[in-house]
């Protein structure tokens, strides 16, 4: 078990890190009206490899990108582009703390699909919270009265890869190194929002790629500079405290989303989406709490 002092300074270090992500979810949401997705990601890569190389001479140099297996970081990267991508699309219309609660559905599809993917065994208790979790999610999304549910639905996919991307993580644990990790998979968005170029010149409009004004461009390095210092902060809280003391305060990313989305847009979320969230959040949570309890008995 961690010290106290080390467990304490994880939780500060995930509440951190939710609070920087959650800043840098709504300056790439405002950008969203004013540049091409594809070049809000390619930029904002350019500037995720600032505190991405830090890490990187930090841990051990250029000897810690060594890549074992590039047939799990292709798919995990391929993963977090996807997801990227749709991320950004969706919260261009929807609000911030829409997006961000129904991305907390992430733990509900990867229990859904770990019996499958992962050969693990999900007992009644947790397929009862998975089937909770989804009702929460409808109620979040509210296909057939909410104007924005195209949106929302592709939230929920980008969610589906998100959590393929967790389990494939799950997959390259022991053998991956974290820079490793985070240098293919900023370096594949990087490439893939630079190859959107060429072909933003077939449209019009916010379709096309366009010389960023200096306060775009300052947006867009401060959303990046800010992206890997969040990533880093979430690394180094787990490296500090055992997942099942830092994991719960990771929904605190929903409290600075309500604020920022409120600051930046005036987004002020109903109730609807406040309970769904709710049911979301408690679904997860509890599915972790079963996870770290079966965890103990495996080993006893």
């Amino acid at each position: 078990m961690a010290p106290l002092t080390s467990q304490l300074k994880g939780i500060l270090f995930l509440i951190i890190s939710g609070a920087i992500l959650s800043f840098t979810d709504g300056l790439a949401k405002y950008l969203t009206g004013r540049l091409v997705i594809g070049e809000i990601i390619f930029f904002r890569a350019c500037f995720v490899f600032v505190p991405v190389v830090i890490m990187i001479w930090w841990r051990g140099g250029l000897s810690s990108l060594r890549v074992n297996s590039w047939r799990f970081q292709g798919a995990r990267a391929v993963c977090v582009v996807v997801t990227t991508f749709m991320f950004l699309g969706a919260t261009r219309y929807l609000p911030l703390a829409d997006a961000i609660a129904i991305l907390f559905a992430s733990p509900i599809f990867i229990t859904a699909m770990a019996p499958f993917a992962l050969g693990e065994q999900v007992g009644w208790r947790r397929w009862t919270a998975v089937l909770v979790g989804f009702g929460g999610v409808l109620l979040m999304i509210r296909p057939g009265s909410n104007p924005l549910v195209w949106s929302a639905m592709l939230v929920l996919g980008a969610t589906f890869v998100l959590s393929i991307r967790d389990i494939i993580t799950r997959r390259m644990s022991g053998t991956e190194s974290t820079s490793a990790i985070m240098a293919v998979s900023t370096g594949s968005i990087l490439l893939c929002g630079l190859i959107t170029l060429p072909l933003s010149y077939l449209t019009t409009g916010i379709g096309a790629w366009r010389m960023p004004t200096l306060e775009e461009f300052g947006l867009l390095a401060l959303t990046g500079t800010l992206q890997g210092v969040g990533q880093y902060f979430m690394v180094t809280a787990f490296l500090l405290a055992e997942a099942v003391v830092v994991v719960p305060f990771r929904y605190f990313s929903l409290i600075f989303a309500v604020l920022f989305g409120y600051l930046l847009f005036g987004d002020v979320p109903d109730p609807m989406m406040f309970s769904g969230a709710a049911v979301v959040v408690g679904s997860g949570l509890y599915i972790f709490q079963r996870e770290v309890r079966m965890a103990k008995l495996s080993k006893t």
